[in-house]
């Protein structure tokens, strides 16, 4: 009696299998990692790389061999798994994994062991491939599409900062852009990832038609799906198919100190001694760009002797006597009179479009080139004593950052830029990591960029958000987008504190860090870039020294050296996740989904994340007590209209010259808002000599006092009714032009604006202040509240205080300017050292052991020798730490493992937390016990 059976039952979201085979599978073949199906349209390959990770390759052409992958760097041992057929579907089961192929449709459904669903492909159409002509080539663009549960959030795909945290029902486009970093790699709360291993144009799409990822080039769909136990396991999942991070230094943990831009060595100097004369701890100092001299000379990877003579010495006096690391700026545009540029040009390593400072930028998907462009810097920095390299502008910049002016690329050396559009930064990092490793091991690479892509974090690679505008509501952004990154499995994202721009496109500060409510934007700031993986202070347009805002006593001042102590003290806290991010795949800055999924009300916070497993932060991101109401929003188009009436926009003449010289074109613009890095300047319009006029009307709403705001760079005139309102007709950085006049309600007035360009682009925005809008006063001496939610545990202390408070609950948390809400989940070891000035100026003895107590707890304290690659040899050592809450017992246990200059014996300070015991940033004077550590296991009772 033959029998072929498949059976599923679906209850409660539990997939039950019933499945009975006795004779062999057909319309498939069996290979040693998987199987093949040939379906109509093509073939499908399911390849089984672990018991974890399956890989899914479907290709029209029906040969499965996919080009040589980017991202997945390793080969797969065999795994045991089992395949049996029936009517509809074909079954292949592993360890851990159960995986249904509708014979049909080709459908893939992923299960685990227990018949619970993953996810699963679209049943009817789980996938399409068009035929295209992309840049010429003839190739596909591919689009899988897939069903996901309603109840579950998905996460990751790189930094966006539009201030989403769970991607259900979003749209989400996959380009590298300035502030904008793609990486192919979704997570979702079912304990699942998925690895979309494409390098094109990317669309990631979920709604009530269903979810898909679609690329505009691929000759295949090619995608990898990761199981897990959690979220945790699922992006070690990840690292193992793209590469582990390797350690930064313990220094890259401490404060950078940067700015746009030191002009000389000796400023930059002169800002290390102020630090080192305040007792201000910092660890890094930042030379911008430029350091090599004029345009000409961009990114020559040497210094100008003239304004950084004696570099070499300059970098051991940092060293030695100050004790702090040295960073440079580096970027893939090489300026025409250098000599990299020469050799590169003469090698045809450099692409076409002339961009910056008349240079061009060099093909990292070229190995030669790679070596060529290391070559340069091993001779000009590293060899010189530079620790680390900022390689800005590496989406990359050509002219701008964005889709259209990437492609003018054209041909890398692999192929259509098109189809590699967003691998550069992989690629350009890659070739400095590989570089610093071929001639140091004593040495960690260190780099830090404005652009990832998956894999990038086997480079040493941090990024960080790009050039963003100092709002709050842009500070509020920066939290999610550096959650969603680091879910995408990259462990190490950084931002500007303070952000990039203070003045300009968007930001309203003219008074930069004497503004009082730039002040107070910039403390918030501050508190939560302590929290990030790295601790970073950078941005042009004012100075962002800590000094700048203020003095010992004056409440900037004090908020900012505050969190700076706070962030030295949790050093062996930090450095022994980061041990833990390379060798067990860990995240240290955590969505609150990663350890609370359980709890529904997290799945959507996108203001609060957990920093390691002990803490909960939850920055402030609004403006309460200092500076005016900059209050106020670009003219929306339904109130303006051009110089013969049509209601919509505005007129624009376009001119050649600075005044007027010549008219090439008229045009309406819609919005009050124009900004060339977006939208092309028309024909024939002179890239950078070029003037524009703005004309037409504006209608007002009420009567009463209007505000207009024009926010540019260079030479501007606003005029209203024929009224000089601004007049600044000279050369200038970006800033806010204001004026105040009272109008007639539902009033049109005669409006005109003239600008002239003298530098690379324009950001122009026309806003303003109506009498409708509220007006908010803020007063220092009034204190408010933040609203902040604890998600479900067994429950929180406030780190200020040590008053305990239940979970799941939302609470108000009263916030001066100097507290920004930590809780610490009960349940928790949280190691901190003594005050220092640099990570390695003394060990961390004493320690302080703050144990909270709820929940059994454990902690494995990390140390080894701060830098070099010994490590990787297994020299360092571990001390595994625990708490029983039953028998209320610590254990410090035996250590582990040895390297030079490990203490011998030192004092643990221990203390069981409570209200007003073992809180806030000082030591606590009256520790419960203290203990005298040798490296044997000692028990201590509460």
């Amino acid at each position: 009696m033959k029998k072929n059976i498949l059976v599923l039952l679906n209850i409660a979201g539990l997939i039950i299998l019933s499945f009975s085979c006795n004779h062999p599978p057909t319309g498939f073949e069996r290979i040693d990692d998987g199987i093949i199906l040939n379906l109509k349209g093509g073939a499908l390959k399911v390849q089984l790389c672990t018991d974890q990770v399956v890989r899914i390759v479907f290709d029209p052409g029906r040969k499965l061999q996919p080009r040589e992958s980017l991202v997945v760097e390793r080969t797969w041992e065999p795994v045991s798994f089992e395949v049996e057929s029936g009517d509809r579907e074909v079954k292949v089961s592993a360890r851990n994994l159960i995986i249904l192929i509708n014979k049909n449709s080709g459908a893939v459904s992923f299960y685990d062991e227990g018949g619970k669903l993953f996810l699963q492909e679209d049943q009817e159409s789980p996938r399409r491939l068009t035929r295209a002509l992309v840049m010429g080539e003839k190739t596909y663009h591919v689009q899988q599409n897939f069903r996901l549960m309603p109840e579950e959030g998905v996460y990751g795909l790189g930094q966006h900062q539009e201030g989403v945290m769970n991607y259900r029902g979003h749209d989400v486009l996959l380009v590298q852009e300035n502030e904008k970093v793609s990486v192919p790699f979704l997570v979702s709360t079912n304990n699942y990832g998925i690895l979309w291993d494409n390098y094109s144009k990317t669309k990631f799409h979920d709604g009530q038609d269903g979810t898909y990822f679609w690329s505009e080039v691929g000759d295949v769909i090619d995608y990898y799906f990761i199981r897990g136990k959690d979220l945790d396991d699922v992006i070690r999942g990840y690292r193992e198919i793209t590469g582990q991070a390797p350690m930064f230094p313990r220094w890259a943990f401490g404060f950078w100190q940067s700015k746009e831009r030191y002009r000389t060595g000796q400023e930059l100097m002169e800002v290390v001694n102020e630090y080192r004369q305040r007792k201000i701890p910092i660890d890094l100092i930042i030379q911008d760009w430029q350091y090599w001299g004029d345009a000409s000379q961009w990114s020559a990877m040497k210094f100008d002797e003239e304004r950084y003579p004696r570099a070499e010495e300059m970098i051991k006096t940092l060293h030695d006597k100050q004790h702090v690391h040295f960073m440079v700026s580096i970027w893939p545009v090489l300026g025409p009179k250098t000599e990299i540029y020469k050799e590169m040009e003469k090698k045809g390593l450099l692409y076409s479009p002339v961009v910056r400072a008349e240079g061009k930028v060099y093909d990292a998907y070229n190995e030669e080139a790679r070596k060529i462009y290391w070559k340069y810097i091993h001779e000009g920095l590293f060899s010189r004593g530079v620790d680390a390299f900022w390689m800005d502008s590496t989406e990359p910049e050509v002219d701008e950052a964005d889709e259209r002016h990437i492609k003018q690329i054209g041909q890398t050396a692999l192929g259509s830029i098109a189809r590699y559009l967003n691998t550069y930064s992989l690629m350009a990092t890659k070739g400095v990591y590989e570089g610093q490793r071929s001639v140091s091991s004593d040495k960690r690479v260190v780099i830090l960029t404005r652009s990832a892509f998956a894999g990038q974090q086997r480079y040493a690679a941090a990024t960080w958000s790009g050039d963003i505008v100092a709002r709050w509501d842009v500070l509020r952004n920066q939290i999610s987008a550096g959650l969603n990154f680091c879910l995408s499995g990259v462990p190490y994202w950084t931002t500007d504190i303070g952000a990039f721009y203070v003045r300009q496109y968007g930001a309203f500060f003219d008074e930069g860090c004497n503004d009082p409510g730039y002040r107070e934007m910039y403390v918030r700031w501050f508190q939560y870039g302590a929290f990030c993986p790295i601790f970073r202070s950078h941005g042009t347009d004012t100075p962002r020294e800590i000094w700048r805002f203020g003095e010992p006593g004056s409440w900037a001042y004090d908020a900012l050296v505050r969190y700076d102590i706070l962030r030295y003290r949790l050093l062996p806290y930090i450095y022994s996740l980061v041990w833990k991010v390379t060798s067990d795949g860990y995240t240290i800055m955590r969505g609150l989904p990663m350890d609370f999924s359980a709890d529904k009300t997290v799945l959507n916070i996108d203001n609060q994340f957990m920093f390691g497993p002990a803490l909960l932060i939850c920055p402030v991101t609004k403006q309460m007590y200092y500076g005016e109401d900059y209050l106020n929003e670009v003219i929306p188009s339904n109130y303006l209209f051009t110089p013969d009436g049509k209601k919509g926009g505005l007129r624009v003449e376009f001119y050649n010259g600075q005044n007027f010289e010549k008219l090439v074109t008229t045009r309406v613009q819609k919005k009050a808002v124009y900004n060339t890095w977006i939208d092309e300047l028309p024909e024939g319009v002179d890239r950078v000599n070029y003037s524009l006029r703005w004309t037409g009307e504006v209608l007002t709403k009420g009567a009463g006092e209007y505000e207009f705001w024009v926010t540019c760079d260079d030479g501007v005139r606003f005029w209203l009714n024929d009224k000089l309102m601004i007049d600044s007709w000279q050369a200038q950085r970006g800033r806010n032009h204001r004026a105040k006049v009272n109008l007639e309600a539902g009033k049109k007035y005669r409006l005109r604006i003239d600008y002239f360009n003298s530098q690379h682009g324009t950001q122009m925005r026309l806003a303003w202040k109506t009498p409708d809008m509220p007006r908010e006063i803020y007063n220092p001496d009034e204190i408010k509240s933040w609203r902040l939610y604890l998600p479900e545990a067994k429950g929180w202390y406030d780190f200020w205080n040590g008053e305990r408070r239940e979970g799941r609950k939302w609470i108000e948390r009263e916030v001066p300017i100097d507290i920004m809400p930590i809780y610490v989940k009960a349940g928790s070891i949280v190691p901190l050292g003594p005050e220092i000035q640099y990570s390695t100026e003394k060990p961390a003895d004493p320690i302080e052991l703050r144990i909270y107590p709820g929940e059994d707890a454990e902690f494995v304290l990390y140390e080894d020798e701060n830098d070099n690659y010994n490590y990787e040899k297994g020299i360092y050592a571990l001390i595994p730490i625990k708490w029983d809450e039953k028998s209320q017992t610590l254990t410090i246990g035996e250590e582990k493992g040895n390297f030079p200059g490990k203490l011998t014996r030192r004092i643990f300070h221990i203390v069981w937390v409570e209200k007003n015991h073992g809180a806030g940033i000082e030591p606590e004077r009256y520790p419960d016990k203290k203990v005298l550590y040798e490296g044997k296991a000692v028990q201590v009772k509460r």
